[in-house]
């Protein structure tokens, strides 16, 4: 078996997550890598591959029951992070982990919720939270942690149905799950599920108007899948919308073509959504997935049982698929309708489930934030957090006027 081409891990691709790749890249769309666990596998960085093998049910998130090389069990992957045995119900229960019909009923449990149609019409609400917000910024401000992260966590909880005293439990806690300390994980594991417990209990007593209720009431969910669901739910709704603000509004700072297109044809604020999730989503790779039998992805071999890594990042800035890659072009967002293959949101069976609320929030919150501050500005160069799944910015120091 070849040798791997690329350490993830690398400071190199750490340092700056998207052109980290390119490198990689060029050497084809499918080669073998060290991934962030330290174990070899493949890494898929061309867009047609990524598309492909994320689309393919042949390619699992749970090992278990594979052949092939060094592949464990979820449980035992768990377990060897320092997980402790009653937490694993809960792991496994995650839409991040289940594949196939298992994946299926329990994502169509709350798909419902976040449909085009209804999505629309949280549009008021999500324009007066970001207006109150925008009212309390000062001349500079940290616009991650004084715009970006207090907008998506008050969305997904209000829409979920967590109170608003107990948000600053779940943005520390969100804070620890990114930071990776294994020491930390597992008390943090054990608050959110034990609170999520409770908070199952009150709704199924004193139903309200919000989805956990609606959850609750179906017959066929068990109080570990409906726990598992308000965790998912809550952490990918903030962490991730957090740092696409974040990310988009400091690219669009730094190209004024493209934002004084938006000033003259403010219709265009959804293609930018589209092409600033393309450049700069804060997603970096897919999670772990492996081969449940013997395929070839982008001319090459893999076998089952083979851990397979997409890089999102870099399938979304293939020169193969898209010109001038690093650069946005809102226009081409606008001239295909979105229709070129990006997978900022994933693809398959696990396309992101909020993926309406995102583009929704991003474009109140990026135009708000423009039009009300035509002259905001970054202050410094802010740093990136060292992590090889996410693109994320440790700070965004702006001045607003």
């Amino acid at each position: 078996m070849s040798e791997p081409v690329v350490d993830v891990r690398d400071p190199a691709v750490l340092d700056d997550p998207m052109r980290g790749y390119d490198r990689v890249l060029a050497a084809g769309p499918v080669c073998r890598a060290r991934l962030p666990d330290g174990g070899e596998g493949w890494l898929v960085t061309g867009s047609a591959e990524v598309r492909a093998v994320l689309a393919d049910p042949a390619v699992r998130n749970d090992p278990t029951g594979l052949p092939g090389r060094g592949a464990q069990t979820q449980e035992e992957a768990f377990l060897a992070l320092g997980t402790p045995p009653e937490h694993l119900p809960y792991l496994r229960a995650s839409l991040l982990s289940l594949d196939g019909a298992e994946h299926t009923r329990l994502r169509r449990s709350i798909s419902h919720a976040f449909g085009a149609t209804r999505v629309a019409t949280l549009r008021p609400r999500v324009q007066q939270i970001v207006d109150e917000l925008l009212d309390g910024l000062g001349a500079t401000a940290n616009l991650l942690d004084e715009y970006a992260y207090p907008l998506a966590m008050a969305v997904v909880c209000e829409l979920v149905g967590v109170q608003e005293p107990d948000w600053a439990a779940w943005w520390r806690w969100g804070k620890v799950l990114v930071d990776g300390d294994p020491a930390r994980i597992t008390p943090t594991l054990g608050e959110m599920f034990a609170y999520c417990h409770e908070l199952v209990d009150k709704r199924r007593a004193d139903p309200r108007e919000d989805l956990l209720s609606e959850v609750v009431a179906q017959d066929d969910l068990t109080d570990v899948d409906t726990v598992a669901l308000v965790v998912f739910l809550v952490l990918a709704g903030h962490e991730t919308m957090a740092h696409l603000l974040s990310n988009a509004a400091l690219a669009l700072m730094r190209d004024p073509a493209q934002l004084s297109l938006l000033r003259s044809e403010p219709d265009l604020w959804p293609a930018a959504v589209r092409e600033l999730v393309r450049t700069d989503g804060p997603v970096q790779l897919a999670r772990l997935r492996y081969a449940a039998t013997d395929m070839e992805v982008g001319g090459v071999r893999i076998r089952a049982g083979d851990p397979i890594q997409a890089v999102l990042g870099a399938a979304n800035r293939d020169p193969a698929q898209y010109a001038c890659p690093h650069k946005a072009n809102i226009r081409r967002q606008a001239s295909h309708g979105g229709r070129e293959g990006n997978v900022g949101f994933g693809w398959g069976p696990h396309f992101c489930l909020g993926v309406a609320l995102a583009k929704l929030e991003a474009e109140v919150a990026l135009r708000s934030l423009f039009e009300r501050f035509p002259a905001v500005e970054p202050v410094g160069e802010p740093a990136w957090v060292p992590l090889p799944r996410g693109r994320h910015r440790v700070a965004l120091e702006v001045r607003l006027r």
